[in-house]
């Protein structure tokens, strides 16, 4: 399974904001900081899209930068909400945690108490676009023989030949159960010829061992 590139790496911290400020300290006064210490580019500029809880549900920070190290200037997004912090990168869900440990590591210099102390948990949406030649057919062999009875039942279509194929799987939670993870889907790319066999995959896991899972899936395609 190759990696072409990263479309989203998401990490989510859940705690709950109040927790995190029990002494009731003006925040608002580190909005300015926040905007100079990360570089952000799009950021909010009136009052009312500070206050969370009435007609803002988040406060949004976009196109920040951050400096992993001497070669890796990160771009990432903030998203703040009322029970937690959302970052997103394209590189990789370690650098989204490594951005959202180092902002509340900051936070707590403010004065704000240690976010170890509050946190409650942890969630990962890894988007990715990969690519392989193996096929979603070699799953079962039926899948095969039934792509090609749909494509022998279209007739008069302007394109012939075309020819029918499996495209995608998905493995779901049963959807009953409360605030299930996302689900994990393997794809082919919409709009792009099936040569070229580019694939988009996500799943609610961090990024690195949703690579070893699209590694252990290529396996069973080869099997």
């Amino acid at each position: 399974m190759k990696l072409l590139s990263v479309k989203q790496a998401r990490s989510i911290w859940l705690m709950y904001l109040v927790d995190l400020n029990p002494r009731g300290l003006n925040l608002f006064t580190l909005i300015p900081q926040i905007i100079t210490k990360y570089n952000f580019q799009l950021y909010p500029t009136k009052p009312e899209e500070l206050d969370i809880g009435k007609d803002t549900r988040e406060i949004k920070f976009s196109a920040g930068s951050f400096q992993k190290d001497q070669q890796h200037n990160i771009g990432f997004d903030l998203t703040i909400y009322n029970d937690g912090l959302m970052v997103d990168t394209r590189s990789s869900t370690d650098d989204s945690d490594v951005i959202i440990d180092e902002f509340l590591n900051w936070l707590s210099t403010a004065g704000l108490v240690p976010y170890q102390d509050v946190l409650r948990s942890k969630l990962y949406v890894s988007e990715l676009w990969v690519q392989t030649d193996k096929s979603l057919n070699t799953l079962n062999p039926k899948l095969e023989s039934f792509a090609k009875r749909v494509t022998s039942l279209i007739v008069g279509h302007e394109y012939h030949p075309i020819a029918f194929e499996t495209s995608g799987i998905t493995f779901w939670t049963d959807p009953t159960v409360g605030n299930p993870p996302g689900a994990f889907r393997f794809e082919r790319l919409i709009d792009v010829p099936f040569s070229e066999n580019r694939y988009y995959s996500a799943a609610p896991l961090q990024t690195n061992i949703h690579l070893e899972m699209l590694e252990e899936f290529e396996s069973i395609l080869s099997s």
